[in-house]
């Protein structure tokens, strides 16, 4: 029954590999004790190990693992920061709505000021639905 645990542990890691979840490594923990308790105790009591022992470290790892992200990997902003409260140049004239080029992407944007004419900068208030909604800057 040794087999059964290793397989069980190759096959957490091997999860753990394809998905960067790193949550089932911790069950592992569990498979390994049990295969090392395989060598003096029933079947049962191996089971019951995996069991209580991976359960008792996901517990554990989880909380350590989520700590260890918080602290020192860091979180860069998403697509939508990086656009909304930003100021960019129009390259043709936006009166209502418009199709406009922001950092790449062809956006929609709506105008909720006034008149915005070619080469005049305008701020991005917000997004809604899919839509920028922007506003000409008075200087």
């Amino acid at each position: 029954m040794n087999w059964f645990w290793l397989l069980l542990i190759i096959a957490v890691v091997i999860i753990d590999i394809m998905t960067s979840n790193i949550l089932f490594s911790w069950l592992g923990l569990g498979f390994l004790a049990a295969w090392l308790s395989s060598f003096y105790l029933d079947l049962s009591y191996q089971i019951l190990i995996a069991f209580l022992i991976g359960f008792a470290s996901i517990l554990a790892g989880n909380r350590i693992t989520k700590r260890y992200i918080r602290k020192n990997i860091h979180n860069d902003p998403i697509l939508v920061d990086k656009i909304v409260g930003k100021s960019f140049i129009a390259d043709h004239i936006i009166e209502l709505e418009s199709q406009h080029k922001i950092n790449g992407i062809y956006w929609i944007v709506r105008n909720e000021g006034s008149r915005i004419l070619e080469g005049e900068t305008f701020s991005v208030l917000e997004i809604r639905q899919n839509k920028l909604i922007i506003r000409k800057e008075e200087h």
